[in-house]
C-alpha cells in the first residue's frame, strides 16, 4: 500500500518545471498587454507614438511568432541540444529581448524585442513541456500533471498582467510619463529569476534534459536502452515503426481539433464582447465591470482553481479498472462544453427577448456563467494536449511535436479574424445558435469515432 502511494506522487522535478513556467508567464503577460499601449502612446507620455494600424500589427506579431517559434526550437532540441540547456538559453534570449524593448526608441527596437522574445520562447516552451513529460516513468499521472501545470501557467499570466497593469499607471508613473519601460525591464528580471531557479533545480530533473530527447537516459543522464551515443561511426537512425507513424498522425489530428476548438473559443473575445457591450448590464450597483474581467481575468482565476480539481478527476478515472477516458473522448467533452457555453448565451438572449431593443439589458451573471462553462471545456483539452504528446510522440520527435501543438494555436489566431468577419454579417442570436449547434455536432462525431481514432495510439510495436 505504501509503495503504491509513493508511485502516485508527482516528482520534485515536475514542480520545479511548473514554477519555471510561472516565471516565464509572469514576464510574458507582464509585457504583452502593455505592448500596444506602449506603441501608440505619445512620446511625451512614455510611449513611442506609432500609428495605430502599424502598432496593432506589431503587437499581434508578439503572440503569433511565440506560437510558431517552438516548432523550430523543438527541432533543435530534439536533434542537438538537451532540454535543460535549451530552456536556460531561451530564458537568456527572452531577457535580452525585454531589455531591448526597455531601451527601444522606435518601432525597430520593438521589432527586435519581438524577434528575440519569440526565439527565446521557441527554445523554452515546447521543450519545458517535453521535459515535464520525461519526469514520469508511468503515463498514468500525466493528465493530472499537465492539469496542475496549467494552473501554474495561469497564476503567472494572471499575476503578471494584474501587477504591471497597476505598476505602469501608478508606481512607475512619473508625472505624465507612464511606466511602460520599467515594466519591460521587470519582465527581463522575471526571466533572470526564472533562469536561476531552473538551473538550481537541474539536480531534481532525474537526469533528463542533458541529452536530446531522441536519447533515453537514466537518472544520472546516461544513455540507456538500444539507442547509441551520437558518434561519427554510429549507425543511421532507425525509421519510424508503423505504430509510431500512427501516433504522429494522431498528434496531428489532435492539433487539427485544436485549431477548431480555439477558433470558436476565441469568439468569446469577439462575438461575446460585442454582445456584452450592447445588451448586458455590465455593472453591480455603481461599479462598472470591464468585459475583459469576464473573458480574461475570471477565466484565469478559474483555470487556477480548476487545475487541481481536474487533476483529481483524471487521477480518479485512471484508477478505474477500465482506466481513464482516452484523449479523443476528452476532446469531445471540450467541444461539448464550448457548445453548452454558447447555449447559455442562446438562453440569455431568449430571456432578454430575441432582437429586443438594446435598452433591454440582460444580467451580467449570464456572461459569467458562459465563461465558467467554456473554461471547463478549455481544461478538458488545452493542458492535456501536452500530456498526449508526452505519452505517444516518438522520443526523437517529442519537442518537435510539442511545437506542432503550439502552431495549431497560431493557426487558430490567424483564422479567427476571418471567422469574425463572416459572423459580422449576421445578428448575434443566430451566431450563438450556430456555434452551439456546430460544437454539439463536432462533439458527437468525435465521441462516436473515438474508438477508431484511439486505435492509432494503442497497440504493440
Amino acid at each position: 500500500m505504501g509503495e503504491t502511494q509513493v508511485k502516485q506522487k508527482h516528482p520534485k522535478g515536475f514542480y520545479a518545471c511548473c514554477i519555471t513556467f510561472t516565471f516565464e508567464r509572469l514576464a510574458f503577460y507582464g509585457a504583452k498587454p502593455l505592448l500596444l499601449l506602449f506603441l501608440i502612446t505619445a512620446a511625451a507620455e512614455g510611449g513611442l507614438g506609432v500609428e495605430r494600424t502599424d502598432a496593432a500589427v506589431m503587437a499581434a506579431n508578439l503572440t503569433a511568432y511565440t506560437y510558431m517559434a517552438p516548432l523550430i526550437g523543438g527541432v533543435i532540441c530534439d536533434r542537438w541540444l538537451g532540454a535543460r540547456y535549451a530552456i536556460t538559453l531561451g530564458y537568456v534570449i527572452m531577457a535580452a529581448g525585454y531589455i531591448v524593448g526597455y531601451r527601444a526608441q522606435g518601432p525597430s527596437g520593438v521589432n527586435a524585442m519581438i524577434i528575440l522574445v519569440s526565439i527565446g520562447t521557441g527554445f523554452f516552451k515546447g521543450n519545458l513541456n517535453a521535459l515535464i513529460g520525461r519526469q514520469y516513468k508511468s503515463k498514468e499521472l500525466l493528465d493530472a500533471a499537465f492539469s496542475i501545470q496549467y494552473s501554474y501557467v495561469n497564476i503567472g499570466a494572471f499575476v503578471g498582467s494584474l501587477l504591471t497593469g497597476y505598476l505602469y499607471l501608478h508606481l512607475f508613473k512619473k508625472g505624465e510619463v507612464l511606466g511602460f519601460r520599467q515594466c519591460l525591464l521587470m519582465a527581463a528580471l522575471w526571466c533572470i529569476i526564472g533562469m536561476v531557479w531552473f538551473v538550481l533545480n537541474w539536480r531534481n530533473l532525474q537526469g533528463q534534459g542533458i541529452r536530446p530527447f531522441k536519447y533515453l537516459t537514466d537518472e544520472k543522464g546516461k544513455v540507456i536502452g538500444s539507442t547509441e551515443e551520437d558518434k561519427g561511426d554510429a549507425k543511421k537512425e532507425q525509421p519510424l515503426t508503423k505504430l509510431e507513424k500512427n501516433r504522429v498522425l494522431a498528434i496531428v489530428l489532435v492539433s487539427a481539433f485544436s485549431v477548431l476548438f480555439w477558433l470558436f473559443y476565441y469568439q468569446q473575445d469577439l462575438a461575446l464582447v460585442i454582445y456584452m457591450t450592447d445588451y448586458v448590464k455590465m455593472s453591480v450597483g455603481s461599479f462598472e465591470i470591464p468585459p475583459s474581467w469576464i473573458t480574461t481575468t475570471w477565466n484565469g482565476l478559474l483555470c487556477v482553481a480548476l487545475g487541481g480539481v481536474m487533476a483529481a478527476i483524471w487521477k480518479k478515472l485512471a484508477a478505474r479498472p477500465q482506466g481513464d477516458m482516452n484523449m479523443f473522448k476528452k476532446v469531445a467533452l471540450s467541444f461539448l462544453f464550448v457548445g453548452l457555453a454558447f447555449g447559455i448565451m442562446v438562453a440569455c438572449e431568449s430571456f432578454r427577448g430575441i432582437g429586443a431593443d438594446p435598452s433591454v439589458k440582460a444580467s451580467v451573471l449570464w456572461p459569467f456563467l458562459f465563461s465558467t462553462v467554456i473554461t471547463v471545456g478549455e481544461m478538458c483539452f488545452s493542458p492535456l494536449r501536452n500530456s498526449f504528446v508526452s505519452k505517444y510522440a516518438p522520443k526523437k520527435y517529442v519537442s518537435l511535436l510539442m511545437g506542432v501543438i503550439a502552431v495549431s494555436t497560431f493557426g487558430a489566431n490567424k483564422l479567427s479574424p476571418f471567422v469574425q468577419a463572416f459572423i459580422e454579417k449576421f445578428d448575434v442570436f443566430p451566431v450563438f445558435v450556430g456555434i452551439f449547434a456546430l460544437m454539439l455536432v463536432f462533439a458527437a462525431l468525435i465521441w462516436i469515432a473515438n474508438g477508431k481514432l484511439n486505435s492509432l495510439v494503442e497497440g504493440k510495436e
